[in-house]
């Protein structure tokens, strides 16, 4: 596999098979990835973005799919000890640091998909420095 950045935003990922002859051209362009070239079976090519997500995409701390669509977790880091959570670039709660008490707490919106078990799986991502944070924000 090797990455191309193509500036303006635009990355591609040529995936190459085992024989080294066929390859696969997967383009990532404002945060939605697909096929760019080269042909897939649907339930593989879903697989192959899947695996590049998670791979790449570094404030994803997972993904799953709901009702058969794929649901992308963000988990992006903000100044002040302060993580929001993103499903499909929807916001839907947030988690925060308190560095007197040296305590997190979180919110989850309403009606999300999340819950309590996933946010406390992504403070223990935060806490073993799986997910971002701004640097000498947690101390």
């Amino acid at each position: 596999m090797t990455v191309h950045d193509k500036s303006m935003g635009i990355k591609d990922y040529h995936l190459y098979s085992k024989n080294g002859l066929a390859f696969y051209v997967f383009r990532k362009y404002q945060g939605i990835w697909e096929l760019a070239y080269g042909e897939l079976a649907d339930d593989i090519k879903e697989a192959c973005i899947d695996a590049l997500i998670l791979r790449f995409d570094s404030d994803v701390p997972e993904l799953f799919y709901h009702h058969g669509k794929r649901q992308i977790v963000e988990v992006r880091a903000k100044k002040y000890s302060l993580w929001h959570i993103y499903l499909n670039n929807a916001y839907v709660g947030s988690i925060q640091y308190f560095t007197f008490t040296k305590q997190f707490n979180y919110h989850i919106e309403d009606n999300s998909l999340f819950t309590d078990d996933h946010v406390q799986k992504y403070i223990t991502m935060i806490q073993r420095g799986k997910l971002k944070c701004i640097k000498d924000d947690i101390r």
